[in-house]
């Protein structure tokens, strides 16, 4: 019964870690009196302050931004939403995306047949290339090269560089 109710303490912990952060002079004097037995004998709960108290501390070390920039920004945003109120298009360095959208043309049916036609084109041209035979030619220049012009005859030769030879042929 109490590692259910611990179990539901820490999920309560943890959350409550989220929202007010590791330091206890930050939480409602309700949250440290319901907390602090659980930090005494909780483990899981001690590494949870542990690692909000980490997060704090990284936190404060984080520059603050520059008010002047955040000013200029807020600036930029306003001015933006009046212009496109007013139907003005923007001068920011914004990307209109449903322009963009609009401005693409669809590929008419005239270019679309020569593109269909390439691509099958290049296919019957692949499917050809993939089921002709091997150059003999090419392979005899490669034997009499590495010396296996006397040894072989072309048979043996068309044999060796077949893909559909099994293996006992080629013993």
């Amino acid at each position: 019964m109490a590692v259910d109710k611990d179990t539901a303490e820490l999920a309560a912990f943890e959350a409550h870690l989220e929202v007010h952060g590791a330091r206890a002079e930050r939480w409602p004097e309700a949250a440290r009196e319901r907390f602090e037995p659980l930090l005494e004998r909780n483990a899981r709960a001690r590494q949870l302050l542990a690692e909000a108290r980490a997060l704090d501390k990284l936190l404060d070390r984080a520059p603050l931004p520059n008010a002047e920039r955040m000013e200029a920004l807020a600036d930029r945003i306003v001015a933006m939403a009046a212009a496109e109120k007013a139907g003005q298009p923007s001068t920011g360095n914004v990307v209109d995306l449903a322009a963009r959208r609009q401005a693409r043309t669809m590929p008419t049916p005239r270019s679309r047949w020569q593109v269909a036609s390439a691509l099958a084109a290049s296919l019957l041209v692949g499917i050809y290339l993939g089921a002709s035979p091997p150059v003999t030619s090419a392979i005899e220049t490669i034997a009499a090269a590495v010396g296996l012009e006397d040894v072989a005859e072309d048979s043996d030769l068309v044999l060796m560089y077949s893909v559909v030879a099994d293996e006992e042929e080629l013993i």
